[in-house]
């Protein structure tokens, strides 16, 4: 019994020992706990925490999260520094068994190899061809607002909320750029999906995510199971529609007639290629549907709760669209230069309401020297773009929501690289161009059209200070009126 004890107490003091010292060369940082790092110690906003240990410890700092190895990089030069300069050794995902269920060899979170540089080479071309070059993206953009605005119209005066039809626009742009279709709104299939999808990103928005990312086990232990077969049930019908959606096209594909996306990837991968994976292209389109739907949707919420409550910046906005564009024109990104301040007020909303505040996570590809610390290979490398967006070095109250301050003293608009909102480097977001039209296009279609304000009869009036964060950063339920002008 004796020798038990004092082989125990010899582990763990050995257990201490390993864990408290610090690898030569290593970003210095907090210590945190033997098996469980910093994760105690975390918030419900980890990247407020790292932001504030920056502040002591330096720009880049090394935490452990449970027992792996992370780096945090929290102001712009060090990003740029190390995902931009040293793209190369900073372009791969780490394996995160969680996410690694929904879609492993698409292009978000694949880890790294051919496949991801096939599929990122091909995604970057194919929404240019199929989207920017000839104006195209634009036209579907502006067509779907539209479709969003004769719903508004039925609802007009009634409190409401615009998170599902939101995501109904901005999923159908992407249906009509991938898969050569647009849904109605009542279609029983397509309210099906998005039902789907906005369960989905409702439940990887729990905090239970987080955890499952970094103590990786604990997706075979209670409660966390039933998180992840939740997922699971809810990505199923997803993945179903988008199987079929490729049979179909594989069944009428022609060469001669290139009609989307999908018949793009078809042409690379298949046409030219025998070895054609079926799960490739699913979880390729499965990505691009996915990420791209209810980040712009996200984005929008925020944008349009920011402008309920700051009624003398809607005004001002207001009073731009109608001399640049009128009541009835057309608004269009050709209008964007002409509209300073309709441009500072959706940076600022991208600023302030940083969606995804740590980026999603890189991987060192090999051992890797950053400002004289070593950054040995397989080290996860978190972007801390909040911090960037906060960082009082390059904003004054950066907890005010103040459009003005991306306007020069002549009222130009300044479109500052310290806003980072779709990140830096090889893994910067594939569809950040789609991303911005939709938003632009949205956001001036409805502003032009209708009076936005929170309804004066909620016992529990949204505020800018609430939200959800986990993966994503989004905002609380709220309802919305909205009187035509």
């Amino acid at each position: 019994m004796l020798n038990l004890f004092w082989i125990s107490v010899s582990f763990l003091v050995l257990l201490f020992y390993w864990w408290y010292q610090k690898p030569e060369k290593s970003p210095p940082g907090p210590r945190g706990l033997p098996l469980l790092g910093i994760l105690p110690y975390l918030s419900g906003f980890p990247e407020r925490d790292f932001g504030a240990w920056s502040k002591k410890y330096g720009p880049i700092i090394s935490v452990p999260m449970g027992w792996q190895k992370c780096v945090v990089l929290n102001d712009y030069d060090i990003i740029n520094e190390t995902l931009v300069k040293q793209s190369e050794e900073f372009n791969e995902r780490p394996y995160i068994r969680f996410i690694d269920m929904f879609s492993d060899k698409g292009v978000a979170m694949i880890t790294g190899g051919p496949v991801w540089r096939a599929h990122r080479r091909f995604g970057m071309s194919a929404i240019r061809r199929f989207g920017g070059n000839k104006g195209a993206m634009e036209r579907k953009v502006k067509d779907e607002a539209m479709y969003l605005v004769q719903q508004l119209e039925e609802i007009e005066g009634k409190p409401f909320k615009i998170h599902n039809l939101l995501t109904n626009a901005v999923a159908n742009v992407i249906c009509n750029m991938a898969f050569g279709r647009r849904y109605d709104y009542d279609d029983d299939k397509f309210e099906a999906l998005i039902t789907n999808l906005l369960a989905q990103f409702k439940n990887v928005s729990d905090w239970k995510t987080n955890v499952l990312m970094f103590i990786p086990f604990l997706c075979d232990v209670p409660p966390f199971t039933k998180h992840v077969e939740k997922s699971m049930t809810l990505i199923r019908p997803i993945r179903a529609m988008i199987g079929d959606l490729i049979n179909e096209h594989k069944s009428t594909f022609d060469p001669n007639d290139i009609r989307d996306i999908l018949d793009g990837y078809l042409e690379s991968f298949v046409h030219k290629d025998d070895n054609f994976v079926f799960e490739n292209c699913q979880d390729f389109f499965f990505d691009l549907f996915v990420a791209g739907t209810e980040t712009s949707s996200t984005t929008l919420r925020w944008a349009f709760l920011c402008l309920m409550l700051h009624q003398d910046v809607q005004d001002k906005m207001l009073e731009e669209i109608d001399q640049v564009i009128g009541k009835e024109g057309t608004p269009s990104l050709s209008h964007r230069e002409k509209m300073p301040y309709s441009c500072a007020v959706l940076h600022e909303v991208m600023r302030l309401k940083t969606l995804i505040p740590l980026a999603l996570p890189r991987c060192a590809a090999k051992d890797v020297t950053v400002r004289g610390y070593h950054i040995p290979k397989g080290t996860q490398i978190f972007t801390n773009l909040w911090q960037v967006h906060n960082d009082e070095t390059y904003w004054k109250n950066p907890n005010n929501f103040e459009p003005r301050r991306h306007l020069d003293d002549n009222g130009n608009f300044t479109n500052s690289k310290y806003v980072i909102p779709f990140g830096a480097g090889a893994r910067a977001c594939m569809g950040e161009q789609m991303a911005r039209i939709e938003l632009w296009i949205f956001l001036i279609t409805i502003i032009q059209r209708f009076r936005i304000s929170i309804d004066p009869n909620d016992p529990d009036p949204p505020s800018l200070d609430d939200g959800t964060n986990a993966l994503v950063y989004v905002p609380p339920a709220y309802n919305m009126i909205i009187d035509s002008r």
